[in-house]
């Protein structure tokens, strides 16, 4: 009798079940697992999100110092543009150098300016040093060129030098005169001019151990030495006999004074002083370039004519212009010499640019007509600067427009011409 024949699903039905099982317990198991590793990962986030908002708490509650004060090398570019400016429109030699020590004190500094002359640099112009430093003692005070110290150095190799205290001990006069404080930082400049180093510049930090702008410096001493190209330029620019003879003297001082560069303080009188005969007629010398001196024999005594050496033909008498200034105090007379000066310049700018104008109204009688605005632009510039003092005595722009201008003929400025403020 046959076998009867299993069903074998029902085994196969329960092999899957256990299987399934299997499978399903296994996966619980990792579900359980990834839960707990959420449950992990949501408790970090928690504890970094609280640990952030603490730290930025923290940073809310934190108070910034103040902000330090800009320091000397900062220096403004309004600052450094007004200077420029103002050198720009300077109209005397020493203007130029008074403008360029202005700027630096107002950026800080004590600044002063040595003209050379010769083998020496001498003290032109200071700002910043004290009463102490008077006009007088500083332009007395002489740096010789030809001994190794560093205005030597910046003098030869035209460039920026950075001195202190203890390179200066060659230099014991400039130490005794200026007393930089130790460890603050001093730099000389050159000032360029005619194709050379005709001045040079020093900055110290005063009492105060700070950076110097030393790039504003050397902007504006660049524009320093243009400026007096150009003021050259109008003045002629040839170096006469008493030029010489003032580098001369410059140069026989500075040797002098330069026995005593390693000692004590060397007390020299103004170059100017050391050259005799002639009248000043123009500013100091910067680069021994300008003209300084003109040959004028002195007068005769009061009641007795001139005399003429023999074989020299005796120049016609020179028009009754001029101011006396005999009466005037020193002061007063130097003002007076400024605005002479100040006169001459202004009238040799117009002359330079209008030569056929000039020429034609000269030669027409009408001058004035034909250089009205000019003159009259340049009349605003010299009483804007002379309005409150010289020209309520005498008018030097009205004797130098004649005199340039006019060839000392006074009707070549034609009718239109108003005549002289005094």
């Amino acid at each position: 009798m046959a076998e009867t024949q299993q069903n074998p699903i029902p085994d196969l039905v329960s092999q899957a079940r256990e299987r399934l099982a299997q499978e399903f317990r296994a996966q619980a198991e990792q579900l359980e697992k990834v839960e707990q590793s959420l449950q992990e990962l949501r408790s970090r986030h928690q504890q970094l999100e609280a640990a952030l908002q603490q730290q930025l708490d923290a940073l809310a509650k934190v108070e910034l110092p103040a902000a330090p004060a800009p320091v000397a090398a900062q220096a403004s570019l309004e600052q450094v543009l007004a200077a420029v400016r103002e050198l720009i429109t300077a109209t005397l030699p020493e203007q130029v150098l008074e403008v360029l020590t202005d700027a630096a004190e107002q950026l800080g500094a004590r600044a002063a300016v040595f003209d050379v002359r010769g083998k020496a640099a001498w003290g032109s112009a200071a700002r910043g040093f004290g009463a102490g430093l008077t006009e007088k003692i500083f332009r007395g005070l002489v740096v010789p060129l030809s001994h190794d110290n560093p205005f030597r150095v910046c003098y030869e190799t035209g460039g920026h030098v950075d001195a202190s205290v203890e390179l200066l001990r060659k230099n014991r006069n400039v130490l005794d005169k200026l007393r930089p404080s130790p460890d603050v930082p001093i730099v000389l400049l050159p000032i360029r001019s005619a194709g050379s180093v005709s001045a040079i510049f020093y900055a110290d930090a005063g009492g105060a151990r700070k950076e110097l702008p030393v790039d504003a410096f050397k902007i504006l001493t660049e524009f320093a030495g243009a400026q007096l190209d150009r003021l050259m330029a109008f003045s002629g620019g040839a170096p006469a006999e008493a030029v010489r003879a003032e580098a001369e003297a410059a140069e026989a001082v500075a040797e002098e004074a330069a026995l005593g560069v390693q000692g004590e303080a060397v007390e020299v009188e103004p170059v100017e002083a050391a050259v005799s005969g002639g009248e000043v007629s123009a500013v100091p010398v910067l680069g021994a370039t300008i003209p300084v001196r003109e040959a004028v024999p002195p007068p005769p005594p009061a009641g007795q004519p001139a005399v003429v050496p023999e074989g020299v033909v005796a120049p016609p008498p020179a028009p009754a212009v001029g101011f006396d200034m005999s009466q005037l105090s020193e002061t007063d007379q130097k003002v007076h010499r400024d605005a002479k000066r100040f006169a001459k310049l202004l009238i040799s700018e117009i002359e330079l640019y209008n030569k056929t104008k000039v020429t034609e109204g000269r030669k027409s009688g009408d001058l004035y007509k034909r250089l009205k605005s000019d003159i009259d632009r340049s009349r605003q510039t010299y009483e804007k600067r002379f309005g409150k003092t010289v020209t309520k005595q005498y008018d030097y722009f009205h004797e130098e427009l004649v005199r340039t201008l006019a060839g000392n003929e006074a009707s070549l400025l034609g009718s239109e011409y108003p005549g002289p403020s005094v």
